[in-house]
């Protein structure tokens, strides 16, 4: 890797992500703070607005360089390159985190609020974790202070990772294919997906994700009326009411024949074993180069 690539993808990020109003024909509208505005039993509240009128979508392709560059994908399950992307290119984290704190959510359609949640999401797991890393109990990270300090800030409200995953995308989305798009920096985790998320193809890219990782090995085990379910469902039973009878469905909706059959005799949920190895994997190039365009170009599916 080259230490000056990662100064071209901070530029990259920066530009790929200037305010709607560059892509837009309507001027971005200015408005009171959120922080003045807000009511005081619910921090979260303007994250419920939308606005279905705007139209132009927003490229978060810089992102998809910098996976395709920085994540092993053919090793059976995904494994990142923690400690190139401390070395090299640890700014582009810092700024493309930064660049999408300068959108406002409120002002954008519903699937690209979407869409931003989920790369500001991934993008500030893998940020954290690269700063914390060499990582030797994962489980202790993500349940620990980097998860839970509101150290992100949008439209005036600060916020953590926490707050993103189960005050945010779990009331104001509450869609449960969500789940398998956040990234978790474990073997057992979902896997990392090869494109940015996308609001004009965000239904796909949710519904790939969810087959994909319901259908990950050791993700859903079977014995007799019991589903043993990775805890990236059962601890998030907040996107399914609740309700063991809403996460079966899900998983059956998503599960391979043979994982379907064995579904259909479950009656009841329990939490399965959960592989918390560090998602890493060693370097396997020497050249890093920055994305070749950063002129808007919308990516593409998974």
């Amino acid at each position: 890797m080259t230490l000056g690539a990662s100064a071209a993808l901070a530029t990259a990020a920066i530009i790929a992500l200037q305010a709607i109003a560059q892509q837009s024909t309507t001027p971005m509208p200015t408005m009171p703070s959120a922080e003045a505005n807000r009511p005081a039993d619910d921090p979260f509240a303007i994250f419920a607005m939308a606005d279905e009128a705007q139209k132009a979508p927003i490229s978060y392709a810089v992102w998809s360089e910098f996976v395709g560059k920085l994540v092993l994908f053919d090793t059976g399950h995904t494994e990142i390159g923690y400690r190139a992307i401390k070395q090299n290119a640890a700014p582009f984290l810092d700024d493309f985190v930064s660049a999408i704190q300068t959108l406002r959510p409120e002002l954008l359609s519903k699937k690209e609020q979407l869409a931003l949640w989920i790369n500001l999401y991934n993008a500030q797991v893998v940020r954290v974790t690269t700063q914390r890393y060499p990582v030797r109990n994962v489980e202790a990270l993500v349940n620990g202070p980097d998860w839970s300090t509101q150290s992100l800030g949008l439209s005036g409200i600060k916020l953590s990772l926490n707050d993103i995953r189960t005050h945010i995308l779990a009331r104001y989305f509450g869609d449960p294919r969500i789940l398998a798009t956040l990234l978790v920096p474990a073997q057992g985790g979902p896997e990392v997906q090869k494109q940015a998320a996308s609001g004009p193809i965000i239904d796909a890219q949710l519904n790939a994700a969810a087959a994909q990782y319901i259908n990950q090995g050791g993700v859903v085990v079977v014995k007799a009326d019991v589903a043993y379910v990775s805890p990236v469902y059962t601890l998030n039973r907040m996107y399914f009411g609740g309700e063991d009878a809403r996460l079966i469905a899900h998983l059956k909706q998503f599960a391979k024949p043979r994982l379907a059959a064995k579904l259909a005799t479950v009656t009841r949920v329990e939490t399965g074993k959960f592989d918390w190895a560090l998602n890493d994997v060693a370097p396997r190039q020497n050249d890093f180069t920055a994305p070749s365009s950063s002129n808007g170009e919308q990516s593409s599916g998974s």
